[in-house]
């Protein structure tokens, strides 16, 4: 049997039928694409571990908040505070913390609040995890299944802010220890050894760090031992003037004066700001710590007074402790631990301040007996100006300073900077030295 139909309608059967097949399927799977792309949004775990407790911060995300409850609330405190109570219910029984010991009892330590967060809108609490007054032992299990359980799209990223019994304690953003949600509602924070030692030895390398790594404290201290080599007289015309070398006795003297100066300053606010006696906002903290360095650098230009560099470092040690406290409050110690924190820390910068005495105080005794050092105490008091003006833009504009690549680059190379700071040293020395002419045999 021979069909009628012409060739051409034949061959455009299957094409025809291929085309429909194809439009149904899309039929089918776009709106099973619309409905997976229904918000899910995040959460954020924050995880403290006390001596004695265990702080669980929460920031969700609304849109997952709302996906899961079904409260679709506006981006309003006061209709967040009305289903508070509803919120604070679903959480403590999805969310439970225990150690070795027991399950631990939670409550309430912070009502929820939006914030935004991340550009998102967020709904933020604290809870706390105790038994008593008895300590932490063990491993910690977090365990939570709020939102995962209705929306398993959601994801909930698990972070440690501070262990301070184990010695975990880190400066900057908290480190990602798990990821809950596709079935996964537990983790486990495992805890080797638990005793205040091992706190008290990470916030010294902690205080170590914060030296190294601050670019801002590290110009500071720099500038002021600079002169430490030379002494402050009374100038011909007005005013003071630089003079130099000075025994060698004397130049460690003063250098060991300046870095106690500035060790008595910072200590005295870190400790009052940590314990929270006292607070101040970060910019204008911000922006001092870069004027300190600008006085600093002015007086190593033509001194501001005899011994000026004593004042100006225990003064604006009063600053630098300030910024110093953040790391403290970051770690959301108790208060006994915190005590223990202001002490290992405080160790910590000093400890990364002898360092930097013990490899730069050297240099500069040693060029001191040369011409040079003069030239030499100006360039790097105007460089250390121009950083610090620099800084205040940056602070001022929430930005990044433009010299912040020079700054990386030298935190990414210490050893490679400090071999060109011994030749920058060298060269003006072996250049502009003292040359003592010697008697010839017979005269």
């Amino acid at each position: 049997m021979f069909s009628t139909a012409p060739p051409a309608t034949r061959s455009a059967r299957p094409a025809l039928i291929l085309i429909v097949a194809l439009i149904a399927l899309l039929s089918v799977l776009l709106p099973a694409q619309r409905a997976d792309a229904h918000p899910s949004g995040t959460t954020g775990v924050f995880v403290t571990i006390q001596s004695d407790a265990v702080d669980v911060e929460m920031q969700i995300q609304k849109a997952g908040f709302v996906a899961a409850t079904g409260y679709d609330i506006d981006t309003d405190q006061a209709e967040l505070d009305a289903i508070s109570d509803n919120l604070m219910t679903f959480i403590l029984n999805r969310v439970t913390v225990s150690d070795e010991t027991s399950t631990l009892q939670a409550e309430v330590t912070e009502a929820p609040q939006f914030q935004t967060v991340n550009g998102e809108d967020a709904i933020v609490t604290t809870l706390r995890f105790t038994d008593g007054a008895r300590p932490i032992t063990g491993e910690v299990t977090l365990t939570d299944d709020f939102i995962i359980d209705v929306v398993p799209a959601h994801q909930v990223y698990v972070a440690l802010v501070s262990d301070w019994s184990n010695g975990q304690v880190a400066e900057g953003d908290p480190q990602v220890v798990g990821v809950l949600g596709g079935g996964v509602t537990q983790v486990v924070l495992e805890r080797t050894e638990q005793t205040p030692l091992h706190g008290f030895l990470a916030v010294v390398w902690l205080g170590m760090l914060h030296i190294a790594e601050g670019t801002d404290h590290l110009l500071f201290l720099a500038t002021l031992l600079i002169v430490a080599p030379s002494f402050a007289v009374r100038a011909r015309r007005w005013g003071y003037s630089w003079q130099q070398p000075i025994p060698l006795r004397r130049a460690i003297g003063r250098a060991a004066l300046i870095i106690t100066s500035f060790t008595a300053g910072h200590l005295v606010t870190l400790a009052l700001v940590s314990l929270g006696l006292i607070s101040f906002p970060t910019k204008p903290i911000e922006t001092l710590v870069a004027v300190s360095i600008v006085v600093a650098g002015i007086h190593a230009v033509k001194p501001l007074m005899p011994r000026g560099e004593l004042l100006i470092a225990g003064v604006f040690g009063l600053v630098h402790g300030t910024a110093f406290a953040t790391t403290i409050l970051d770690l959301n110690l108790g208060f006994g631990e915190k005590l223990i924190a202001i002490l290992g820390f405080n160790v910590g910068v000093e400890l990364a301040q002898l360092c930097v005495a013990v490899l730069v105080l050297p240099l500069l005794i040693w060029l001191s007996h040369a011409r040079a050092y003069g030239a030499f105490r100006i360039v790097v008091a105007v460089s250390a100006i121009v950083a610090a003006a620099a800084w205040v833009i940056a602070i001022q504009t929430d930005g990044e300073t433009v010299l912040q690549p020079v700054f990386d680059g030298i935190a990414a190379n210490p050893v490679v900077f400090y071999l060109g700071l011994v030749v920058l040293v060298g060269l003006p020395w072996f250049f502009t030295r003292n040359r003592r002419v010697e008697a010839e045999p017979g005269r």
